[in-house]
């Protein structure tokens, strides 16, 4: 297989390196290309490696009366590896002479300093496929940025469409708390593990059919592209012999430090008076109202009637005491 001797002379110094390799290339790689003179260097392509690694030592014997201290090529910013290698220019016009004349003895090809640099270029040129990988990852890049700015106005549109849906539902409830605080009904909030409720009370039994929260739960419903949801999403309500007793399930973005998400912000924004209103409420505890509301009841009192009268009685004092007027 055929091998290489190289000569390559250093761009900023008056030295050249001789040295063997099979891939002139690859071996220049190791020590920078951009330290390398190529149109002022050659390269020696012989019939085998054998050959090449005589000629090279030939050389290195026959000029080293000129060989640079690997030292100072190291010391002058040179790779230590092959440091050895490196010869003074001043022996540059007698090593052409000594290939010329020797051309008989030790057969080779020359590979000029300008086949050199070219291939150099074909190198550093890129090639087809990472140019079309390169163009892939650019388009790859520009569609990512389309889809974020297309969900950014996409989002930007759902959030308007909220607000302009809650501020529909927003007088409904305003006016009916309103009225459920001027007529005294307002008896506080129950947060629970499942929820925080608006608890209201009235010490007059309601007619059958009649109810303290006057609006239903599709009154307060709201609409945006893609979503939607009720501010107050659903009521229970109970009458007996010392009155009526309701509770109204709150929104979750009244607990302002629980904000979830964009939606749950302006909900809070929008109904922020109210929600105001509910955090000064007196807290009224989860064990009353689980008594009163067990799980599967809605409009009858609980069957445990012992524990419910007691905690509809509870419930009965805190209205008197809420002074929510």
């Amino acid at each position: 297989m055929a091998s290489h001797v190289y000569i390559l002379r250093d761009l900023k110094h008056p030295r050249f390196k001789i040295g063997k390799a099979n891939n002139i290339l690859a071996r220049a790689r190791s020590f920078r290309w951009e330290s390398i003179d190529f149109p002022q260097s050659l390269g020696l392509r012989l019939a085998s490696e054998t050959d090449a690694y005589i000629l090279e030592k030939i050389l290195h014997r026959t000029f080293r009366l000129a060989s640079v201290d690997p030292l100072a090529v190291v010391a002058s910013g040179g790779s230590a590896d092959g440091a050895s290698e490196w010869f003074s220019t001043s022996c540059w016009p007698r090593l052409l002479q000594y290939l010329k004349d020797n051309q008989d003895l030790h057969p080779h090809e020359t590979v000029s300093g300008w086949e050199l640099a070219a291939l150099i270029e074909r190198q550093l040129e890129p090639s087809q496929t990472m140019i079309s990988r390169e163009q892939l990852k650019k388009e790859k890049e520009a569609r990512r940025i389309e889809r974020e700015v297309e969900f950014i106005a996409y989002r930007r549109t759902q959030l308007e469409g909220l607000r302009a849906s809650l501020k529909v539902v927003h007088p409904k409830i305003a006016q009916e708390l309103e009225r459920l605080k001027l007529n005294g009904n307002i008896a506080g909030v129950c947060d629970t593990s499942m929820g925080s409720y608006l608890v209201l009370a009235d010490t007059v039994p309601l007619p059958s059919g009649g109810l303290l929260w006057g609006l239903k739960p599709l009154s307060t419903h709201y609409d945006y592209p893609g979503g939607g949801g009720s501010i107050m999403s659903s009521f229970s309500q109970i009458t007996c012999g010392e009155g009526t007793i309701s509770k109204v399930e709150l929104p979750r973005a009244y607990l302002h430090d629980d904000l979830g998400s964009e939606t749950d912000e302006i909900i809070y924004e929008v109904f922020l008076e109210e929600f105001e209103l509910f955090n000064q409420l007196q807290s009224i505890p989860e064990g009353w109202i689980s008594a009163i509301f067990p799980p599967g009841r809605f409009l009858t009192p609980s069957s445990d009637g012992h524990e419910s009268e007691r905690a509809i009685g509870k419930v009965m004092d805190a209205l008197s005491r809420s002074g929510c007027r």
